[in-house]
């Protein structure tokens, strides 16, 4: 491990840039309709189902070694490459002739949000970190998550637009969002924390394969000795299932009870909205162990995702909120507690792992969520049985002696 020395930086300016590029980065247009506009366009649940699993797959393949490069090369570079493959994604999506150019695009948005997941986190706790104020870290995530939050919600309303757009209208506008992300990347300042990132700075693929060498093994020396590291990793992955699953599959079952595709933001609005109190109030908690409040949140959200499944039409408005109120408490804490168990050589590629581990989960889970909603004729019929999985993770958890 690389001995820790702190090269300061202007932490309020680099907060403010994290903040800018946080929200730019999740206004996307298309999270809320994407399943209905290629519903409309004649794609089975189990054809969307299939490119989603691409984008797990494609996922599950570069979580880490995207993890890895941040490290290694640099968190601000990763993020600005990030752009540049979502903007590619985007105008690929946008005149998609088939299933093969969509599961295409799928697999450059993967890889765009792999170079993001773990690095932005990295970014933020060790630019922390050279102020000595990585304590700070719960309330500057808290605020980069409402950011993120109100971003999604403001991006769900594009389904107003959704007969003047059209689909590659929805698709090039994205990459037009994505152009300005790019941009407040460039306003970022690569914290360092070591002297291993100090001279990364200077010479970024100086002896690269030796390095690489290392880091992967001090990186699985970390996983090995972290006990509590492994446990957060499982846990994520379970608890995280529901999150993009219950709002994909919201979308055609809302369709189905009859709503217009121009009224499928409310949906994602209002789990935006609940995941963005529930995470202003998670600040002031402060639980001395994480397990009682797993099992909390695993019950919320589970219970959120059978209410989507078979309830109604406003358990599809009210699940949702459940299961990104839970998600946004569990997180907020348990990435608290990841960040301070691990190195800072290690960070990204360490969260990269976490982040693989559930895609590891959703490749099987999204196609078969699709297969048994086609199978039974009901688009909520997936969503009972993963709602089940959740629960059963709450109810199965042993009791630590």
């Amino acid at each position: 491990m690389s001995k820790e020395r702190v090269f300061p930086m202007n932490l309020p300016k680099q907060l403010r840039a994290v903040r800018v590029y946080s929200f730019t980065s999740c206004l996307r247009l298309t999270d809320a309709v994407w399943v209905a506009l290629l519903a409309a366009r004649g794609f089975t649940l189990a054809q969307i189902g299939l490119a989603e699993a691409v984008f797990h797959l494609t996922s599950l393949l570069c979580e880490v070694p995207s993890g890895v490069a941040a490290d290694l090369l640099g968190r601000r570079l990763n993020l600005a490459v990030s752009a540049v493959f979502e903007i590619f994604s985007d105008v690929t999506m946008a005149f998609s002739p088939n299933l093969a150019a969509v599961c295409a695009a799928m697999a450059l948005k993967a890889l765009a949000c792999t170079m993001i997941s773990g690095t932005l986190e990295a970014l933020t706790y060790d630019s922390l970190k050279t102020a000595g104020r990585e304590n700070e870290y719960l309330q500057a995530d808290a605020k980069i998550s409402v950011l993120q939050k109100l971003a999604t919600a403001l991006g769900s309303l594009a389904s107003l637009l959704s007969d003047v757009l059209q689909f590659a209208g929805f698709y090039l506008a994205n990459a037009t969002i994505c152009f300005c992300s790019l941009l407040a990347v460039l306003t970022l300042q690569e914290p360092l924390v070591t002297e291993a990132q100090a001279a990364r700075q200077q010479s970024p693929f100086a002896d690269i394969a030796a390095r690489l060498r290392v880091h992967i093994t001090d990186s699985a020396a970390v996983l090995r000795t972290t006990p509590l590291a492994v446990r957060l990793i499982t846990a994520d992955a379970i608890i995280s299932l529901p999150s993009y699953l219950t709002t994909m599959f919201v979308q055609q079952r809302l369709v189905t009870l009859g709503w217009d595709a121009s009224w499928l933001f409310v949906s994602p609005l209002l789990a935006s909205a609940a995941a963005m109190v529930c995470t202003a109030l998670a600040r002031r908690l402060h639980p001395g162990k994480l397990r009682p409040l797993y099992r909390l949140c695993a019950l919320v959200c589970g219970g959120g995702v059978l209410l989507a499944g078979a309830g109604p039409a406003w358990g599809c408005l009210v699940g949702p909120m459940l299961v990104q109120a839970s998600l946004s408490v569990w997180f907020l804490h348990a990435m608290q507690r990841f960040n301070d168990a691990i190195p800072s050589d290690r960070r990204a590629t360490l969260i990269s792992v976490d982040n693989m581990a559930y895609s590891v989960l959703m490749i099987p889970a999204s196609p078969l969520i699709g297969l048994i909603a086609d199978v039974t004729g009901l688009a909520g019929a997936g969503l009972c049985a993963l709602g089940g999985l959740v629960l059963l993770s709450a109810l199965a958890l042993p009791r630590r002696k």
